[in-house]
């Protein structure tokens, strides 16, 4: 794993002074690997507290927080070693424009070019307040703005006894700080902040918040009309070479999924899409059980041909034929293949992430294919819900079929 270890403390004093925003920002792209950055580590001096590391390198609270377990937020002590999770994966979804990854709190400037990025931690929206997932645009930028805030915020503030005017003039007031971007969704901006400490946080009404530094360089840089990628990736999967990575997050509470498996899964499968890998799957659930936020290996890649050749997604069945008497089964059918060794690998790799798999193999048109069925399940209703969780993490394509059970 990449890393590097800083002598001496902190790139800057614990005095509450950062280094330059864009050096703390920048991360170099390789064609070659889907990773940027490194992964750092310091010896902390006794004056310094994990918000001030964190604010000196560029990080989030929870983010430093994750990477550091058992470390007292307040007093990590003299010379405790301190893990900087400076070493990011690329989010999947979206690699253009701004993405920003809601679990992971950090946004993605992908506008620079030149096979560089800037990326900057991030607050996003609190529990009640949650930032909307799906793609905004910037449709204004405002220096000095003013912060007009809605009915439902003064209600809120109001109802704890600290009532807000309808209008906060620039100033160390505003909670805007000094640079905002409104969104094509206009109840949400990417903006500044007069709590800096707060940055990584839940700790906004839906809006993405900067720290002063941050959002004065991304302000400088990115015009109107910029598409805004808000994602939920929690866990995120990728390659370096012949190695494949995962880093995770704690879930969102209102996004947190049936099984704190699938996100992982989703990953691991999209990222082996076109590429096979050895894949650790004790290794993956114990990323996602610590989510500390740091890539680590987790598969080496494997030189055979990929699982996508030759699919024939076949009719789906109707769920009324439910209905009909002979005795049967619901099985959800992933994929139909001429290559025989590529539906072997799909179902392994479907066992690995705990599904029940059967192969059946039969011919078409004079040809012998091979498909790869999960099930089965006694019910439509049941079946039903094996197909969503089956889409999850590998494809639309899959669709439900119902076969005889075998005679006795």
């Amino acid at each position: 794993m990449m890393s590097a270890v800083i002598a001496g403390g902190l790139l800057a004093g614990a005095s509450g002074v950062t280094a330059d925003p864009e050096s703390l920002a920048l991360r170099m792209v390789n064609p070659e690997s889907e990773l940027v950055g490194e992964l750092m580590t310091i010896h902390s001096r006794h004056e310094d507290t994990l918000i001030d590391i964190a604010r000196a390198h560029g990080l989030g609270y929870h983010a430093i927080r994750n990477a550091n377990p058992g470390v007292d937020a307040w007093l990590p002590g003299e010379n405790t070693r301190i893990v900087l999770p400076r070493r990011h994966i690329l989010p999947r979804a979206h690699r253009s424009g701004i993405v920003i990854n809601l679990p992971e709190m950090r946004l993605y400037d992908f506008t620079v070019g030149d096979d560089r990025l800037m990326t900057y931690a991030v607050s996003i929206g609190q529990m009640d307040w949650n930032t909307p997932l799906g793609t905004l645009r910037v449709i204004e930028k405002r220096e000095q703005p003013t912060w007009h805030p809605p009915a439902s915020i003064r209600e809120a503030f109001a109802a704890r006894g600290e009532p807000l005017p309808a209008r906060v003039p620039p100033g160390p007031d505003n909670p805007l700080g000094e640079y905002a971007m409104r969104l094509s969704n206009p109840s949400y901006l990417i903006h500044g902040t007069n709590w800096p400490l707060g940055i990584g946080m839940r700790a906004t009404h839906g809006c993405i918040r900067l720290g002063p530094e941050d959002i004065e360089h991304l302000f400088s840089r990115v015009p109107v009309g910029t598409d805004v990628h808000i994602v939920n990736e929690p866990v995120k999967a990728g390659w370096s070479g012949d190695t494949l990575y995962m880093e995770a997050h704690p879930f969102l509470d209102e996004l947190e999924e049936s099984s704190n498996l699938t996100p992982a899964v989703r990953a691991v499968v999209a990222a082996t899409e076109t590429r096979a890998a050895n894949v650790d799957w004790d290794a993956v659930k114990r990323i996602v059980r610590e989510s500390r936020g740091i890539p680590e290996p987790v598969g080496t890649y494997v030189p055979q041909e990929p699982v996508v050749a030759d699919i024939d997604p076949g009719e789906p069945i109707p769920l009324e034929d439910a209905a009909q008497s002979d005795p049967a089964d619901w099985y959800v059918q992933l994929g139909s293949f001429g290559n025989a060794d590529n539906a072997q690998r799909l179902a392994q790799r479907m066992e690995q992430a705990g599904f029940e798999v059967r192969i059946e193999s039969y011919r078409r048109e004079g040809q012998d294919m091979t498909r790869v069925l999960a099930g089965p399940a006694a019910h439509a209703t049941e079946a039903q819900a094996l197909l969503e969780e089956v889409r999850k993490v590998v494809n639309e394509q899959a669709h439900l079929v119902r076969m005889a059970r075998p005679a006795h």
